[in-house]
């Protein structure tokens, strides 16, 4: 404190800020000597100048930086545009043509590298891959597009669909039973025509409704003509309020509907119908629908067929009224069903099963893994492992008596076709461009398992029948015939040797089958499918629901696992009649009762029905989840009790599941289903990088069937796998995608690498 008033008295303050103080260092002769006029103004100009440039210097840096994000901004937005077009390119590609040879297609030089993008006003380019090798199994193609303006990328991912029978719980072609389903129509002979009734149905009910075509016979043979098909001649099977069918349904026909409200029975705005109105276009002379009644009711059909089938309505008729139904159908387009299951007999060739001749296979889950057990007899090969597991692939073959069941683990294959087709005769010209002297292929397994001509190994003869065909070895199998038996197997040897539903099928591709099934199927067949009992998810949402119960039957939402079913004819549920029309003693009536379906199923040349449908057995009700598409229209039971009631309910998960290769049959053109955006992996042209193909925390899980989807050139791509990393090195620029399975055995998912290579 002295310190400072020290230091600030005024004697101090004097001594330091006096004006002599002053002068000395700030008087104007000190100013002139230091700070001339001319030498300060030189100063201040300098000042000023560092000053101004300083602030130049700050704002435009400040401008620069809003002027690069801006720029990079309209790069960013330039590169997801080329990469949209980049999609749209390819989906005009799939419209013309098919993902095999778009895939294959070396003329595409999108798939090889970078192209512009259409137009010549942008210098933005784009490239595409895409991953086609789920197409047929699971109905999608994955398109990875990526664009470029400049220095930046995007990447856009598309998974394309298209218009299938899986889309509909319930779909036909033709609303009127097969001509050839057995029992419809007669084979007795009509008046002096030279027809059968059951020839006569053949010539005019074997087309939809409102195409022309023959419609009457008289009983002379004369054949008239018209536009549309005869309704009081040919039978139908029409929708009735104690039915229940939720989901979409549609035909390529039209209804014959109940004249009732049917809200409770069918979904509001799911039933379309292609029977089409004025307001869709019709052509001359087309007999088509009113918009406001497009379907047909009792009134106008019997449920029988005429005694006279030229009992014909004529070319003017029209339905009319009210639409009581409360459910009148939308019109929708055709969708053709295939002409055959070839497709599925060569994915089956190529990584499934084949088996030959009527064939038994039981589904069964064990140990949380899928399993079949399979009676085959006249299968002399298939593929190693079909056979059971370690089997070199001869392990079916057996005599007509002594047949032996081999158990299959399904986790060894992905993906699985197994397709049963007809016993050959050796005499029988080879399939054109077959290559059996593949010993992997052997195209089709037919000439392997080809017979003498006339040879039918499986058939026995006993008391002058020739039954059965297949007699299955598994005791669980066994278990569900009637004891005392001496040939218990399909179809049985009490039933009638004369049925229609067998015929000769000692030669035939029918497949009899049931069980609980874990695992990605596809099952077909040259002939039939016979359903011997519940064919079902192995994992229900509730396994201990009753028969009646909202939920029976249902497949757990959790479930993985899906089937279908292809038959080359008919699909029909079991029901075996002897001579005296009584259910079988060896077969247990309750295997047919109450079954459970978890199936998309296609019966690609007749019907989904009931054998006997009309034989007094009620049955209980068909449960069906999933989807049903057939040709004709079959009758599964009758209103007095006798074979089934309906319900039917879509399975959900098919739209983001669908069973192997079934999708590919579609010849529905593709398009987009939903995209996003992702970030690919990038490694330079000539740059070998090893990756991992798996996430963190997942060092338990196994990688298996990794596979090159797609590359600019495959011949200059090298890449390999050793345990869960791959290593991909590319000399050529464009998008590498890698496909592969990650998981433990019965829990397989499906992922992509997809890198872009600069």
């Amino acid at each position: 404190m002295t310190r400072d008033t020290h230091r600030l008295d005024d004697s101090g303050v004097a001594n330091r800020w006096s004006d002599s103080g002053v002068a000395n260092r700030w008087s104007d002769s000190g100013v002139a000597n230091r700070w001339s006029d001319s030498g300060v103004a030189m100063v201040l100009v300098m000042a000023w100048g560092l000053l101004m440039l300083g602030l130049v210097l700050v704002v435009s840096q400040a401008v620069i930086n809003q002027i690069r994000p801006s720029d990079r901004s309209e790069k960013s937005y330039a590169a997801l545009s080329a990469a949209e077009a980049g999609l749209a390119d390819l989906e005009a590609r799939l419209q013309v043509g098919t993902i095999t040879s778009v895939s294959g297609d070396a003329s595409n030089l999108a798939l090889q590298g970078w192209v512009p993008v259409p137009g010549g006003d942008t210098t933005s380019e784009f490239t595409y891959g895409i991953d086609a090798t789920k197409s047929g199994a699971v109905g999608e193609v994955r398109a990875y597009s990526t664009g470029r303006s400049g220095d930046v990328t995007r990447t856009v991912e598309a998974v394309l669909s298209k218009r299938s029978t899986l889309d509909y719980v319930y779909m036909s072609d033709i609303e009127s039973p097969s001509p050839d389903t057995p029992g419809v129509y007669s084979t007795n002979q009509y008046s002096s025509s030279g027809y059968t009734y059951q020839e006569a149905a053949r010539l005019l009910c074997a087309r939809r409704w409102a195409e022309p075509g023959p419609v009457s016979v008289s009983s002379y043979g004369s054949v008239a003509q018209g536009n549309q098909r005869n309704l009081r001649f040919c039978r139908w099977a029409g929708i009735f309020s104690s039915e229940q069918l939720l989901g979409r349904i549609h035909t390529n026909d039209v209804w014959w509907l109940q004249n009732t409200n049917l809200s409770s029975v069918l979904d509001a705005n799911a039933i379309t119908s292609s029977c089409r109105s004025s307001d869709e276009g019709l052509a001359p002379g087309e007999v088509g629908c009113p918009a406001g009644h497009r379907y047909i009711t009792a009134s106008y059909s019997s449920a029988g067929y005429s005694s006279t089938p030229n009992s014909y309505q004529g070319d003017a008729w029209r339905p009319s009224g009210t639409d009581i139904t409360q459910r009148n159908p939308d019109y929708d387009t055709i969708l053709d069903l295939p002409e055959n299951p070839d497709l599925l007999k060569q994915r089956a060739a190529e990584t499934g099963c084949i088996y030959t001749g009527p064939t038994r296979i039981r589904f069964a889950e064990e140990g949380g893994e899928g399993y079949m057990y399979v009676t085959s007899p006249d299968t002399k090969l298939t593929r190693a492992g079909c056979d059971g597991e370690g089997g070199s692939g001869s392990g079916l073959l057996s005599s007509a008596t002594s047949q032996v069941t081999q158990r299959v683990r399904l986790d060894d294959f992905s993906d699985l076709v197994i397709y049963v087709q007809d016993v050959r005769p050796s005499t029988e010209a080879d399939v054109p461009g077959a290559d059996y002297s593949d010993p992997e292929q052997k195209y089709y397994w037919e000439k392997a398992n080809r017979w003498a001509s006339g040879s039918e190994p499986t058939c026995t003869l006993k008391s002058g029948r020739k039954y059965p065909y297949v007699i299955p070895s598994d005791p669980v199998d066994q278990a569900k015939f009637s004891s005392g038996t001496t040939y218990r197997g399909f179809p049985s040897e009490d039933a009638d040797p004369n049925s229609p539903w067998y015929g000769s099928a000692c030669a035939s591709g029918d497949m009899y089958v049931q069980g609980e099934y874990h695992g990605a199927l596809m099952l077909t067949s040259d002939n039939n499918m016979i359903l011997t009992s519940s064919l079902r998810d192995a994992q229900l949402l509730n396994p201990s629901a009753s028969p009646g119960a909202a939920d029976y039957g249902k497949p757990s939402p959790e479930s993985t696992s899906t089937m279908g079913i292809a038959a080359g004819r008919f699909a029909y549920i079991y029901r075996p009649i002897d001579s005296d029309d009584n259910w079988v003693n060896d077969w247990r009536v309750s295997n047919a009762d109450d079954p459970i379906f978890n199936f998309a199923l296609l019966a690609i040349q007749h019907c989904f029905g009931t054998q006997d449908h009309d034989e007094s057995y009620d049955n209980g009700n068909i449960y069906l989840w999933g989807s049903l598409a057939q040709k004709f229209r079959c009758a599964v039971g009758l209103s007095g009790g006798s074979g089934y009631g309906k319900s039917y309910k879509y399975d959900d998960r098919l739209t983001q599941r669908t069973p192997p290769y079934m999708l590919e049959l579609s010849d529905e053109p593709w398009g987009d289903e939903r995209t996003g955006e992702l970030t690919p992996e990038r490694q330079r042209v000539a740059e070998s990088v090893t990756r991992s193909l798996l996430r963190s925390g997942e060092e338990g899980l196994t990688v298996r069937n990794v596979k090159l989807a797609s590359a600019p050139d495959a011949a200059q791509v090298i890449w390999s796998t050793v345990g869960s990393e791959a290593t991909v090195l590319s000399n050529v620029p464009g998008m590498v995608i890698l496909v592969y399975e990650v998981g433990t055995p019965g829990d397989w998912q499906v992922r992509r690498q997809v890198i872009l290579v600069e």
